[in-house]
């Protein structure tokens, strides 16, 4: 074992030592472990492990943007569309004939980050008896807490609303079609060439239910699967990549659910001092139970144009 993952083993066991009150605030501080006012600062590996397996897992991050921004500064993202005139002027310019000047008008949105907190919970009696170290059981406990919930507020805004979620914000398309092939057509003629270059599919199960048996015209499946090296299969639908996540949510159960469009209109900020995390003891102890508090400052929005949206939403009942 070298001497960085020997370092980094041990930095993750103090760590959660710490978190189950068997390793004392000043002894993680000399591993570089920020305490204060009962939150400990996730050591950088920790938290690089968490990060790294929301990014696999949440759909948004892997096609949205990325900043990182010290404190809770908003972040802005630019949404105004510019009007460039060009004239053509054959007079010689002089004192009296200036060249007119063009103005640009940008408008922007800022991006407000909320501390946003994911709770997960052990039996204390499974950390006495599982088989596995108890530094990866809380860890994964908690990381696997933590997707959920910021899946949550990115795709639906529902625990902790967000105006900016999928849900909330894409725009929402009404077929003129009867024909399920061609209410998908339809679909994915919507937006403008620049984003249609960039677009694909997020979908939730009842619509990959949906258009599975569906075929074109020309007696091709409108729905296209593609073996990968790693086992799994990849999805393609009317020539666009499909991704199918059950966080999708429509007003009811079976509401097949699709959104389509460039996901990198998506914007995430996050604190560039990383995640904190705390040990609730009291809360869960009449159910033997330690709960664990992990906090980030954090926003997540789909921001566009008015003018041009870049993610549509269709809802089929």
């Amino acid at each position: 074992m070298t001497t960085t993952m020997k370092n980094k083993k041990e930095i993750r066991t103090a760590f959660t030592n710490y978190l189950l009150g068997n390793t004392s605030a000043m002894e993680v501080r000399t591993l570089g472990v920020d305490v204060n006012n009962g939150k400990a600062t996730i050591p950088k590996s920790v938290a690089e492990e968490i990060i790294g397996y929301v990014e696999q897992e949440n759909l948004l991050r892997k096609y949205g943007k990325v900043v990182t921004v010290d404190g809770n500064l908003g972040y802005p993202v630019l949404t105004g569309d510019t009007k460039v005139e060009v004239g053509v002027d054959s007079k010689e310019r002089d004192d009296e004939n200036e060249v007119e000047v063009n103005h640009l008008g940008l408008t922007a949105e800022l991006l407000d980050p909320v501390e946003f907190a994911s709770i997960s919970t052990i039996k204390k009696k499974l950390l006495k008896m599982t088989p596995i170290s108890v530094s990866d059981l809380i860890i994964d406990v908690m990381k696997k807490e933590y997707l959920k919930k910021e899946m949550d507020y990115m795709f639906n805004g529902a625990d902790t609303f967000n105006p900016g979620s999928l849900l909330n914000k894409a725009k929402v398309f009404t077929p003129t079609q009867t024909e399920p092939v061609a209410i998908i057509k339809e679909l994915k003629n919507k937006p403008s060439t620049s984003v249609a270059n960039k677009s694909r599919w997020i979908v939730n199960k009842a619509a990959l239910e949906y258009v599975e048996d569906l075929k074109l015209p020309n007696g091709d499946p409108a729905l296209k699967t593609i073996d990968r090296v790693d086992g799994g299969v990849s999805y393609m639908l009317i020539g666009f990549p499909l991704d199918c996540t059950d966080v999708v949510k429509g007003s009811v159960d079976t509401a097949a659910v699709f959104y389509f469009g460039d996901f990198s209109s998506f914007t995430i900020q996050e604190n560039s001092t990383g995640l904190e995390v705390s040990t609730m003891y009291e809360t869960y102890s009449r159910r033997n139970e330690i709960g664990f508090k992990l906090y980030n400052l954090l926003d997540g929005k789909l921001i566009y144009s008015e003018v041009e949206p870049t993610v549509y939403r269709l809802e089929i009942k």
